[in-house]
């Protein structure tokens, strides 16, 4: 990473993460800490307290809340009200801790909003949604991972337009496994193992071709819930012996680079890291039909396999691409360069640098009332 000059302020900055442990969000914050920790103090505060399983606490500050909601809650606004005066991002951590930190006299706190599921249920919905009100009285600036999950945001939570932030990726390490595949060997999953994902459509679809295609293999890259679940499915198969479970994957650039398909069909999602990885490798994606995905590749019609819930069509289309599998290559290999362009990590943290310039030179001047999105 390219040497970076301070710039003439230098307030503390913390991140409140849900959770300190694997997930994309909470990884991003890695990102900042390298970007930051030189020139200005970082901290982190993890909601819950299950401890620190990604930090380099040598760089950082790092505290806990706790797993019970009233301790995390308290916990929280002391840590905010003895912080007040400093830059607060907050990782998609939802309504009620930002208005928390609001409530503690934190000024223009960025919220990140990495997802598009707000609630499920009704009662949540009212309190979340009250949650959700109560803080647009006050001054928030609010930045989103896409187009989509802004808009989402904007439709259902608050009429306020975040500036789109994409997340970015150190693409130097997948660049490096850029390659035009020639045969296909190797089908893999990438990501979590957990419910809307839909990783079981992946080893049914496996199933289906797989004596069409008697060296072809299955590699699931993750962990999860349904891990377990997941194993007894691939167990009960006759194809057993060429599914294989992986974890998760420490150097994941080095596996996108020995694998020839990913096939993602989650059920939804606000962006999703693993397709633009994947395609800086060269490695052809095939996906759900989710809007945000387009974003990425594109109006390229033969990523998309469809809906979920509509497992005949997925299943048509699949066998399609396994057909065409050599163009669905060369899509793939020509789309790197525009990854290279869009997700670079250095113009992200340069975004996110200049948020933070914006709220520190304005926060004496801004007044308490309206959530608002710096430009």
């Amino acid at each position: 990473m390219k040497e970076q000059t301070a710039p003439p302020s230098h307030l503390p900055v913390h991140y409140v993460v849900w959770r300190a442990a694997a997930g994309g969000a909470e990884l991003s914050v890695n990102h900042y800490i390298d970007r930051f920790s030189p020139y200005r103090p970082v901290h982190v505060f993890s909601l819950r307290g299950s401890g620190n399983e990604i930090y380099d606490e040598s760089k950082i500050g790092f505290q806990n809340g706790s797993d019970n909601n009233l301790e995390c809650y308290l916990r929280y606004f002391r840590y905010c009200r003895h912080h007040r005066r400093d830059l607060f991002h907050l990782m998609s951590v939802g309504p009620v801790i930002l208005l928390i930190t609001l409530l503690a006299g934190v000024r223009s706190p960025v919220y990140h909003i990495h997802g598009t599921i707000y609630w499920k249920k009704t009662l949540a919905k009212i309190y979340l949604k009250t949650a959700w009100y109560l803080s647009s009285l006050f001054r928030t600036v609010f930045i989103a991972n896409s187009r989509y999950s802004a808009s989402i945001f904007q439709k259902v939570v608050l009429p306020v337009q975040p500036k789109v932030i994409y997340n970015g990726l150190d693409v130097r390490a997948f660049l490096e496994k850029r390659s035009k595949r020639a045969d296909l060997r190797r089908l893999a999953y990438i990501g979590r193992l957990q419910p809307g994902k839909n990783v079981e459509l992946v080893i049914r679809l496996f199933k289906e071709v797989a004596a069409e295609y008697p060296k072809l293999e299955l590699h699931i890259a993750g962990d999860g819930a349904l891990r377990p679940a997941l194993e007894r499915q691939a167990s009960q198969s006759p194809h057993r012996d060429r599914i294989k479970f992986h974890g998760w994957i420490t150097d994941i650039a080095a596996f996108y680079g020995k694998v020839d398909l990913f096939v993602f069909l989650s059920a939804y999602e606000s962006f999703g890291n693993v397709l633009p990885e994947a395609l800086l490798t060269g490695l052809p994606v095939l996906t759900s039909n989710i809007p945000v995905f387009e974003e990425i590749y594109g109006n390229e019609a033969a990523f998309v396999l469809g809906n979920p819930e509509r497992y005949d069509e997925i299943k048509e289309n699949f066998r399609k691409a396994l057909t065409n599998y050599s163009q669905l290559a060369d899509k793939a290999f020509a789309l790197s360069e525009r990854m290279l362009q869009t997700f670079n990590i250095e113009h992200h943290l340069s975004e996110i640098e200049n948020i933070y310039e914006q709220v520190e030179s304005a926060s004496h001047l801004l007044p308490l009332r309206g959530a608002g999105a710096i430009r």
